[in-house]
């Protein structure tokens, strides 16, 4: 999934949850717990294109 597709479905899966309860909040917290799994990427820059996704692909 691109990170576009996956921050709206953390926002909606975000206000799904939680709704009312903490407003608006949702959308970003829901958008920032989507983001997360693509951030391992950023973590490993010593790795070439393969072997950043093959420790993306493994890890999450």
């Amino acid at each position: 999934m691109d990170s576009l597709t996956q921050i709206v479905l953390g926002a909606s899966v975000g206000e799904a949850v939680c709704g009312r309860k903490i407003g608006n909040k949702a959308l970003l917290w829901g958008a920032i717990a989507g983001t997360i799994p693509d951030l391992d990427v950023l973590a490993n820059p010593m790795l070439d294109m393969v072997g950043q996704l093959s420790f993306h692909r493994s890890v999450t």
